[in-house]
């Protein structure tokens, strides 16, 4: 432990410093080495020699990062160090509605991590997961955050620099609460309010308060994205085909009231705009058209334009050029990709954000959100994205940044291999992959949640040798270096390697087995089918642990019935094997013929692996719904 006594003036950091003392490994003593703090709001400079040690800085954030970087060489004999950041704000968006919300502790944790990085901002993504006491149905056993937990994530924030945003929906994305009775007059379809309706904007008047008043910031985000069928519901039964571009800017204009009410300062997600000009629908269709009209009459917002999909430069600045037509301020939000499935998608992740964040400092945009999202059920660890935020924070520092550079960076402050994190990427970064995984192929989750009997995905994947790659990977994780903190996440994915190994194959393996008769091959298989099910259950118990030392418990339900599930479905298959092989009951599914999976995302000419959500890989029959 580092004995230090700061010097200067401490009143904008000494409750950052009581937070982050046993995380940078100091103490703070009075016969400590001198550490002195120059708030001179300028760029960030580190200097040590023999003689002295010094911090300079504009805000606590960067201050914070500097510290982790002077205890890192703290040993040195000397150490300079200069960074000018490149945007005003910068720090993650964190998903807390796809089932996964995170603790406040977690939170707390994870403002601690970008403070040392140099993040200084903070999204609260939050569908349903807040608190509006006139609605009690509205989060309803989703695990929804309190006007009190909320204002103690403000304040440790605040503490730490950071700006902690309240990011909410007020047009779509709203299936989980429109579900429940209270808001039958004021739905248009399951998932979008009911524009015009009077009982949508008293509900929107609660849920702006509730989600605004418990943080410092007067910013907020409404949201407002991929509202894919607004004006098509009841509203298009009351109302017959209206203008959508209208419909847009009415509500906005009408949820602004609210905000302006609450001297809000508020920020959107841009793609409906686009969307509407454009005759797919797609948000990135470069033959979209908005009419003049339609722009003088939206209200005055900052439009937040999403891209985690392009890899080269030129396609985020001719983007950022076509949002510019909107005449509204530009943030940008890039992303992480978390929700790939159960691994990160690193290859997408890091040339996404380089060729996008070289974009926007080019075009000078202020503000940068690093997205975190969870769809799907949030089944990626929130820690797997520490390599990808540390990625965002060196994008803030400098003005390119190399492999070398990052892993360097992600080793002093966060004591992690970059490397190590790297694995992570070969769970769906496989042969039949493209490099970088530009579709976002998922086959690992797929290959965990895909039916030993039924295999929809096995004629897919026949072609190519994922037993090998993933006996590779799994020596590879058995292997790899990482922190104590980290510890119980890479052995976690250590053992889902491992039963992908015993996974891969073994549905071609009964089929096989079955087809041919061969009782003998079939009786073997029952060894590996009974491994597997260990391997599931074990992997469930080590992801569930990983879930409750970081997540409230509600969500946690949907992972338990789809694990569940590949246990049932084990059983099921020894019990027909077994009728088989001793009464000779046919099984059909075996017999079935197979074809390549087909749908629902296409996949380019020479890609021939793809993703699916849960649904779609375990059965072609419904699992709900009428």
């Amino acid at each position: 432990m580092k004995k230090i006594m700061f010097s200067g003036d401490l009143s904008i950091v000494q409750n950052g410093l009581a937070h982050l003392a046993t995380k940078l490994g100091f103490e703070i003593a009075s016969d400590g080495q001198e550490v002195q703090i120059l708030h001179t709001g300028q760029e960030l400079t580190i200097k040590k020699t023999q003689s002295e040690m010094r911090i300079s800085f504009s805000e606590p954030a960067h201050f914070y990062r500097g510290l982790a970087l002077l205890l890192n060489h703290w040993e040195d004999t000397e150490y300079h160090l200069q960074e000018k950041p490149n945007f005003k704000q910068i720090g993650p968006m964190v998903d807390t509605s796809r089932n996964a919300v995170p603790t406040v502790q977690k939170i707390k944790e994870i403002l601690q991590s970008c403070s040392i990085m140099g993040l200084n901002q903070l999204m609260l993504y939050m569908e349903d997961t807040y608190e509006i006491p006139e609605y009690p149905y509205f989060g309803y056993l989703r695990g929804r955050y309190t006007f009190a937990e909320l204002k103690e994530i403000d304040d440790y924030g605040f503490d730490l620099g950071i700006e902690v945003i309240p990011s909410i929906q007020v047009l779509g994305h709203l299936k989980n609460p429109l579900k429940w009775n209270f808001s039958r007059e004021m739905r248009d379809t399951e998932d979008i309010l009911l524009v015009d309706e009077p009982q949508t904007y008293a509900f929107l008047d609660k849920a702006i308060q509730a989600a605004s008043r418990p943080f410092r910031t007067k910013k907020i985000h409404i949201g407002m994205d991929e509202a894919h069928t607004l004006g098509l519901g009841r509203y298009l039964q009351k109302n017959g085909f209206d203008n959508r571009f209208d419909i847009m800017n009415r509500h906005l204009a009408k949820v602004l009231e609210i905000t302006d009410a609450l001297q809000l300062e508020v920020e959107m997600w841009s793609d409906m705009y686009f969307r509407l000009g454009s005759k797919t629908g797609d948000y990135y269709d470069p033959d979209f058209e908005i009419p003049t009209e339609v722009v003088k009459n939206i209200p005055n917002v900052k439009m937040v334009y999403w891209d985690y999909y392009h890899h080269k430069e030129s396609e985020y600045e001719n983007l950022l050029t076509s949002h510019k037509l909107l005449e509204k301020p530009i943030v940008f939000a890039g992303g992480i990709w978390t929700w790939n499935g159960f691994a990160p998608n690193y290859g997408k992740s890091i040339v996404s954000t380089h060729a996008a964040l070289a974009a926007c400092k080019k075009q000078g945009i202020e503000s940068i959100y690093a997205t975190l999202w969870g769809d799907d059920g949030a089944e990626a660890p929130f820690d797997t994205a520490l390599l990808g935020l540390q990625l965002f924070a060196e994008h803030q520092f400098n003005v390119s940044v190399s492999d070398e550079l990052l892993a360097q960076r992600f080793e002093e402050i966060q004591g992690e291999s970059m490397e190590s994190f790297l694995l992570l990427d070969r769970f769906d970064q496989t042969p039949g992959v493209a490099p970088e995984n530009p579709n976002a192929s998922a086959i690992s989750k797929i290959i965990l949640y895909q039916d030993l009997l039924i295999g929809l995905y096995d004629e897919t994947i026949a072609p190519f040798e994922l037993t090998k790659h993933y006996e590779a990977l799994a020596s590879d994780l058995e292997n790899a270096v990482y922190s104590q903190k980290t510890a119980t996440l890479f052995e976690h994915y250590t053992r889902f390697a491992q039963l992908l190994v015993t996974k891969t194959d073994l549905g071609r393996k009964l089929r096989t087995a079955y087809v041919n008769t061969d009782t003998a091959a079939m009786r073997a298989l029952l060894e590996p089918i009974n491994k597997l099910k260990a391997q599931v259950e074990a992997l469930r118990l080590g992801h569930r642990d990983i879930w409750f030392t970081a997540n409230k418990a509600f969500g946690w339900e949907v992972l338990d019935i789809r694990y569940g599930g590949i246990l049932s479905r084990i059983d099921t298959t020894v019990w027909r094997i077994n009728n088989w092989l001793e009464h000779n009951q046919p099984i059909e599914e075996l017999a079935a013929t197979l074809l390549p999976f087909d749908g629902p995302y296409p996949m380019p000419e020479g890609i021939i692996i793809g993703r699916n959500l849960y649904h779609g890989i375990i059965s072609p029959s419904k699992l709900s719904d009428v």
